[in-house]
C-alpha cells in the first residue's frame, strides 16, 4: 500500500469480513466517516463466501441464518427479509447425507448407520472405562481423559472424535443466539448467495455503483500494512 497516496483516518479495520463491514457500519453511523478497511480478498465476505457450481450457487461459509421466531428480532434475519433472500425453513427432519468408502462407493445407509452407532457406543463405553480407573472425585475431570488421548485416524474415528469433542463442546448452554433470538433455523438457498447481506449492509454507508463497491476507503488485495494513524480495529 503506497502511505503516500493513502489519506491519514482515524481508524484502520483489518478484515472486511461480517466483523469488519460491522465495526465500520458502527463507526459510521456515530459520526466515524475517516475510516480504511483493509482486506486481503479480493472481495468483502471473510467466511461467507459462494462459488459457482455448474448452475447452482453453493454456500462455502455460512449456511444458516440460526436464531428466529423468539422475542427479539435477529438483525441478520430482518436484513435477509428486507432483501428478500429466499430461505428455507430447517427442521432437519429431511437432511441426508451419503457415507463413502475408500474406493468412492457409497455405504447403504442402513448398514452406515449400524456402524455408526457401534463406533459411537464403543467410544463412550471407553471413555467410561477410564472414568472408572479414577478416583471418584476427579472422574469428570476433562484433562484426566485428556492425558491419554487417542489419535483417530480412520474417517469413523474422525467422525466419531467431533461428534464427542468438537460439535458439543464448542458450545456453551444456554447459546445466547437461541436464547434471545428463538430456536428456529433458516437455510439461506439464494443464487445471490449469503454474502448478498453483507453487501446490502455496505451499501448503506460505502459508495456502490451498479452492486460493486467503489467507496475509496475500502482496499481490497492489502496484506500489507507500512503505518498506521492511531487505531487498528480488528
Amino acid at each position: 500500500m503506497d502511505t503516500k497516496t493513502t489519506p491519514r483516518t482515524s481508524v484502520i479495520i483489518v478484515g472486511a469480513g461480517i466483523s469488519g463491514i460491522t465495526a465500520a457500519k458502527v463507526l459510521e453511523e456515530n459520526g466515524v466517516n475517516d475510516i480504511l478497511i483493509l482486506e486481503g480478498a479480493d472481495r468483502i465476505g471473510g467466511r461467507i463466501r459462494k462459488e459457482e457450481f455448474g448452475d447452482v450457487t453453493v454456500e462455502l461459509g455460512a449456511g444458516w441464518i440460526a436464531g428466529v421466531g423468539g422475542k427479539h428480532p435477529n438483525p441478520v434475519w430482518e436484513l435477509a427479509r428486507q432483501s428478500n433472500l429466499r430461505t428455507c425453513f430447517s427442521d432437519y427432519s429431511y437432511a441426508r447425507y451419503n457415507i463413502y468408502d475408500r474406493s468412492g462407493k457409497i455405504f447403504p445407509s442402513g448398514i452406515a448407520a449400524d456402524s455408526y452407532k457401534k463406533a459411537v457406543d464403543s467410544a463412550i463405553q471407553k471413555l467410561r472405562s477410564q472414568e472408572a480407573t479414577h478416583d471418584s472425585s476427579t472422574a469428570h475431570d476433562v484433562s484426566l481423559l485428556a492425558a491419554t488421548p487417542s489419535t483417530p485416524k480412520t474417517p469413523i474415528e474422525l467422525a466419531i472424535d467431533f461428534i464427542l469433542h468438537d460439535f458439543e463442546m464448542a458450545e456453551v448452554e444456554p447459546i445466547s443466539t437461541y436464547t434471545e433470538f428463538g430456536d428456529r433455523e433458516f437455510l439461506v438457498a439464494d443464487e445471490r448467495g449469503y454474502e448478498h447481506l453483507l453487501y446490502k449492509m455496505a451499501e448503506t454507508f460505502l459508495t456502490t455503483s451498479d452492486g460493486k463497491i467503489t467507496d475509496s476507503r475500502l482496499k481490497l488485495n492489502t496484506v500489507k500494512l507500512l503505518s498506521i494513524s492511531k487505531s487498528i480495529v480488528l
